[in-house]
């Protein structure tokens, strides 16, 4: 895509909070629409320091502090997404109306439904499309809503970085972000596409139609419910099940391996029930337009007879994403931080970096075109 820059221009860090890691990456954009990574890195969260929020914020302090000190980010201009386990997402059926509108409809509309006042929370929605519903045609509305104060909390928290944050995201956006410029060919919009995102503490599910999400929703099955069967399973702490599961997958040689199969049957059954329930619900709303494929993403699609097994029970054509597909392995000015981290866990904060462009290229176009 064509944005209209004389010159290469560095996009704001994506920072994803994540709840295992934290991850930043930041994009370069080049006059013709190619894209270079100028820097990724990583830091894991300490063991017990995932449920306890102010170490949390102590850590992502000094993650944030080491990552900008120690690789080549450009500025300080940031973007964030906020932890899943903060987040609402609710799909609601309304009637036609202007998005202004609408926008004031959901605060009554979501009353009872969030788990605080309407009044306390910052709502967006994404209108995923017109359907037909009690003999009348409606709008399919996404919410996706934030308690202020935990947002201020995280705004907090990068002031105290010295960072300058232009933008607070939510996951399920920022996979769409990351994804939604390979889907430009006119036979992508033809298709419907499943993201899996199965991280630590949830599963983001994004289905999107050609480059437009239809569908979000934050599952809470996902690597912990899978550690925790392997740990009861073999009579271990749970750290060293995670260990065992990542050294499993990775191909390596782990004691009690042959039983593992046999202890992650019922949370990976669980997590396929989850999301054949997503699909059941979409193609009720969408019935024309069938789900093509999966694409995994996520810590956990490191994993991939996980995959496989999630894939096998959707009967669906699935991949393993990358999130890096089009972009250039090397920054010539930077080195290549590609090498050292890449992989299907880093769509969220690609696609917090990339939302700067695709915000600046939707500015472009009639305001009935943006997506979000």
């Amino acid at each position: 895509m064509t944005v209209g820059w004389k010159k290469t221009h560095a996009l704001p860090i994506g920072i994803d909070l994540g709840s295992a890691s934290l991850k930043m990456a930041q994009l370069r954009a080049a006059p013709l629409g190619s894209l270079s990574l100028v820097a990724a890195g990583r830091r894991n969260v300490p063991p017990g320091d995932e449920k306890a929020p102010d170490k949390r914020a102590r850590f992502a302090a000094e993650a944030i502090r080491q990552l900008m000190s120690d690789l080549p980010f450009k500025g300080r201009r940031c973007i964030l997404s906020l932890p899943a386990e903060v987040t609402f997402i609710q799909h609601i059926k309304m009637a036609k109306m202007s998005s202004e509108q609408l926008t004031g409809a959901l605060q009554w509309e979501l009353q009872g439904k969030l788990p605080y006042d309407p009044s306390r929370a910052i709502i967006r929605h994404v209108v995923a499309g017109e359907i037909y519903s009690d003999s009348e045609v409606k709008q399919e509305v996404i919410v996706l809503a934030a308690n202020r104060a935990i947002i201020e909390s995280h705004l907090n928290l990068l002031h105290r970085s010295k960072l300058d944050c232009v933008g607070i995201n939510l996951q399920p956006c920022a996979i769409v972000e990351c994804f939604a410029r390979l889907f430009r060919r006119e036979e992508d919009t033809a298709k419907a596409t499943l993201f899996v995102d199965v991280g630590s503490a949830s599963t983001q599910v994004v289905i999107l139609n050609g480059g437009r999400m239809v569908f979000a929703k934050n599952l809470f099955v996902a690597g912990r419910q899978f550690d925790q069967a392997v740990a009861e399973g073999l009579k271990v702490r749970l750290e060293e099940a995670q260990r065992r599961r990542r050294d499993w997958a990775a191909g390596k040689p782990v004691d009690g391996s042959a039983q593992f199969a046999g202890f992650l049957n019922d949370p990976i059954r669980t997590l396929a029930a989850e999301l054949t329930s997503c699909l059941r619900y979409y193609e009720s709303v969408f019935p024309n337009r069938p789900v093509d494929r999966a694409v995994f993403l996520g810590g956990q699609a490191h994993d991939k007879q996980l995959c496989q097994t999630l894939a096998q029970r959707l009967s669906m054509p699935a991949r393993i994403g990358d999130p890096l597909a089009n972009i250039a392995h090397r920054d010539q000015a930077d080195g290549d931080p590609r090498s050292a981290e890449s992989g299907p866990d880093w769509a969220v904060a690609v696609g917090l970096s990339l939302g700067a462009l695709v915000t600046k290229a939707n500015a472009r176009q009639p305001k009935e075109a943006v997506a979000l």
